[in-house]
């Protein structure tokens, strides 16, 4: 048994939080792919896992964890034969500028434990989870602690980040040059906030997310994959190289479902209209 369940925040959360998940397996040994992505809250209901990175190291899940944003595509071990079960959610940038101590592009591709860089009762929000009947109590749960963290605390810079997201939602490819004219900064102070924010500079962000939305799109079956090649790469052998780096697979395995973890991400995409399109797209 290996599932994914995903519910969208309340409309007060959805500047902060992209989307809550249940995920369980029953399977011993499990290693699979998880693609880049944004920052994440996860705590560990039951079982060990590890997350391997590109680099060869291997970084055990703190019980309570929060993940930097991730920038490349990583691995997931479990590290026991029993039920493994993770509850979480990811952080948009507006809910890390708010709540964590840290600039993202210091966090990015790391993991800590939650309590290093987050202020909160999380061991009574872990065990308030660990006694929840169903998915939708946990969600519950998780949305009153997510209102105490962000209550009180001082604004995040909404108005910069809402204008990146319209500039990465724009195009599969936007022009560094519309940005800097929607928000009237420098190219040195876009850079700047944006690896304070997202984890690293506009031109790879780019990268990024054109990755993971041609991704998405061929996981969902909506295009050919090879059609993207001419739209916004180089080349073939350029669009393969990309996707590779941010999913850890081919376009041909992503359409073949090769990693069962990542195919089972991929289904955000029905949550298309309940949160942010950055969200439900990639």
């Amino acid at each position: 048994m290996l599932s994914l369940k995903y519910a969208p925040p309340p409309a007060d959360l959805a500047e902060y939080i992209s989307a809550f998940y249940l995920f369980e397996c029953d399977e011993g040994g499990l290693e699979d792919i998880e693609r880049a992505d944004i920052a994440q809250f996860r705590i560990i209901l039951d079982g060990e896992a590890q997350c391997g990175f590109p680099d060869g190291s291997l970084i055990d899940y703190p019980r309570i964890a929060l993940f930097g944003p991730r920038l490349t595509a990583t691995t997931v071990k479990a590290r026991s034969d029993k039920m493994m079960r993770l509850f979480g959610c990811g952080i948009l940038p507006a809910g890390w500028t708010l709540s964590v101590r840290k600039p993202a592009h210091e966090c990015a591709n790391k993991i800590f434990p939650a309590t290093d860089v987050l202020s909160g009762d999380f061991d009574g929000y872990a065990k308030a989870l660990g006694k929840a009947k169903s998915f939708e109590e946990m969600v519950e749960i998780s949305v009153a602690n997510c209102r105490a963290v962000y209550a009180g605390l001082e604004s995040a810079p909404l108005w910069f980040i809402r204008a990146v997201d319209k500039w990465l939602e724009s195009s599969i490819s936007p022009d560094i040059a519309d940005l800097e004219a929607a928000t009237g900064l420098s190219r040195r102070q876009i850079e700047r906030q944006c690896k304070q924010t997202y984890g690293a500079p506009p031109k790879f962000l780019v990268r990024k997310y054109r990755a993971l939305r041609t991704a998405n799109a061929i996981a969902n079956g909506n295009e050919d994959w090879q059609n993207f090649v001419d739209e916004a790469y180089y080349d073939q052998p350029h669009f393969i190289r990309e996707i590779k780096a941010f999913t850890g697979m081919t376009p041909g395995a992503i359409r073949n479902s090769s990693s069962r973890i990542s195919q089972l991400t991929f289904g955000r995409a029905a949550l298309a209209g309940d949160v942010k399109p950055l969200v439900s797209q990639t």
